[in-house]
């Protein structure tokens, strides 16, 4: 395949189409149909192209379905997590179920695109593409290692080769970032740690306030490792602004304040998780608009009309459950 470079790498801010499963106003988790029905509908409103996967074995679309890379080739891998082995029955392979949508599934047409496939599992939600330096690169959620039993300096000398070698001495930069394990987050998605704002500059979810509550320095080290790959870390940060003590409904929500970096981008377009508390949620606007803003961009940011709360969280254990509006749609340059 041609070479990689940052100029035709399509990050979030190149996408303009978004896609969501079929099951969105069927099954997600708990929820009630009207539940549903409005989540479906205020991600249409939002989006000038949307349409519908089918085929599909659950409801979060972008675990399941392959990177775009190019304007023409994808990357596809092996979708097989470890938090879905007691639940096959929700793991979907995009080509051997094959996934479609709404006009494919009424001619019987496949998707029409080149494919690369990466020999890793790997969870579409676990890749945040980016560039830094004018070049190309993905940041993922070192839990990788784990899933692929690859210990970290072999896994880095495997994917400068890998890159090289099958797309034309492509130089893609790769970022891991710590996990913090199993019991404080079993899924391991780097959608749920950071997102790309421009060259060189991240946006960090509140972790430091996390590091403050609990007396840890996991943010420290996650914010330390985009540092040293060149990124400048703009951070979420509400401690400083809710008193966690004494505001009731902070305390309630702080353990959800993770989701607003689990924002739906299409092109200069933000649509923003809401967890139901004003002031919060306004908040959150706020801290993202000046992140973006503050290198240039003109971006709109919106609030989704509904209280996501309950789908951010793990309602189910026997259903794949909890996520927010990135995890819940697939986004392509069309």
């Amino acid at each position: 395949m041609e070479k990689i470079t940052a100029n035709h790498f399509i990050t979030d801010d190149k996408t303009d189409k978004v896609y969501m499963s079929s099951l969105i106003d069927k099954s997600t988790g708990d929820l009630d149909a009207d539940v549903r029905s409005q989540l479906k509908n205020c991600i249409r409103h939002f989006a000038r192209k949307s349409e519908l996967l089918y085929n599909t074995k659950d409801v979060w679309a972008r675990d399941y379905m392959p990177i775009q890379l190019t304007k023409d080739v994808y990357l596809s891998y092996t979708y097989k997590p470890d938090y879905l082995q007691d639940i096959p029955e929700c793991i979907t392979n995009w080509q051997l179920h094959k996934v479609r949508n709404q006009r494919q599934y009424t001619n019987d047409e496949h998707f029409d695109f080149k494919v690369v496939h990466i020999p890793l599992i790997l969870d579409g939600g676990n890749v945040i593409k980016a560039t830094v330096n004018n070049k190309p690169c993905i940041i993922m959620c070192d839990k990788v290692l784990q899933e692929n039993n690859i210990n970290y300096e072999d896994f880095q000398n495997w994917w400068k080769n890998w890159w090289e070698e099958n797309f034309d001495g492509t130089e893609m930069e790769l970022v891991l970032l710590p996990w913090e394990g199993s019991k404080d987050n079993p899924i391991g998605h780097a959608d749920g740690m950071v997102r790309y704002i421009s060259d060189g500059q991240i946006l960090m979810t509140n972790y430091l306030d996390y590091d403050e509550k609990f007396k840890d320095n996991h943010g420290s080290r996650i914010q330390l490792e985009l540092e040293k790959a060149g990124f400048t870390v703009n951070r979420l940060h509400f401690m400083d602004k809710f008193e966690y003590e004494t505001d009731k409904m902070f305390r309630l929500l702080f353990n959800k304040t993770w989701c607003y970096i689990n924002f739906l981008q299409i092109g200069n377009s933000i649509l923003l998780p809401s967890l139901g508390y004003e002031e919060l949620d306004r908040e959150a606007i706020k801290q993202v608009k000046e992140a973006f803003s503050n290198t240039g961009q003109k971006i709109k940011v919106e609030l989704i009309n509904i209280d996501m709360t309950n789908i951010v969280e793990d309602m189910n254990e026997g259903q794949n459950s909890g996520g927010a509006l990135n995890c819940l749609t697939w986004t392509v340059k069309s």
